[in-house]
């Protein structure tokens, strides 16, 4: 038994030495802009493994706090509260909290295999099914909103292993006000 262990201890440092400058890679990556959510066949062309994020613009609000509250008061509808929805962040939110409010406000962030299938999931995703999403298409009161999505393309072996780091450093850096994490 000590032998596994010491056999595992040893992969583990491995994978350290190799991951040492993973964050300065992973933070030269730029997510690509393909379009509107409200485009399902633009959504099911983006059929390949990678990071996905989702935006939604902050036109017509004085700065950000304005924009945020009308943001949250929609979101914690009582009817969409309890629905297997992500829920603002506070910590993300305050990142985001400026006099300067951007166009853009990254809503949510994530990773799958098979992108198209996932973000079609956060957009049409009734809001019964026990599945975590945004349902954005089952909130009536979200549909004046726009909507964009962005990808950067992954496509690796170790899926498993990179992709949870990949996701968790970008959503750091983007900081989505929307999530579990």
């Amino acid at each position: 038994m000590l032998s596994v262990y010491n056999e595992i201890l040893e992969i583990d440092k491995r994978l350290s030495s190799i991951l040492v400058g993973f964050d300065d890679l992973a933070n030269q990556l730029e997510f690509s802009v393909i379009g509107s959510l409200s485009d399902n066949t633009l959504i099911d062309a983006q059929d390949y493994p990678g990071i996905y994020k989702i935006d939604i613009k902050t036109t017509g609000f004085a700065n950000f706090q304005e924009w945020f509250d009308s943001f949250e008061l929609a979101w914690k509808d009582p009817a969409y509260v309890r629905k297997f929805t992500p829920n603002p962040k506070e910590k993300r939110v305050s990142k985001h909290r400026s006099d300067h409010l951007a166009e853009w406000i990254p809503l949510y962030l994530g990773k799958s295999k098979r992108i198209s299938k996932r973000v079609g999931e956060h957009v049409n995703l009734a809001m019964e099914k026990p599945t975590t999403a945004l349902k954005l298409d089952a909130r009536a009161n979200m549909n004046l909103n726009n909507f964009r999505f962005s990808t950067i393309k992954i496509e690796v072996a170790n899926y498993d292993l990179i992709m949870p780091q990949l996701e968790s450093f970008l959503r750091d850096k983007h900081n989505p006000i929307l999530g579990r994490q």
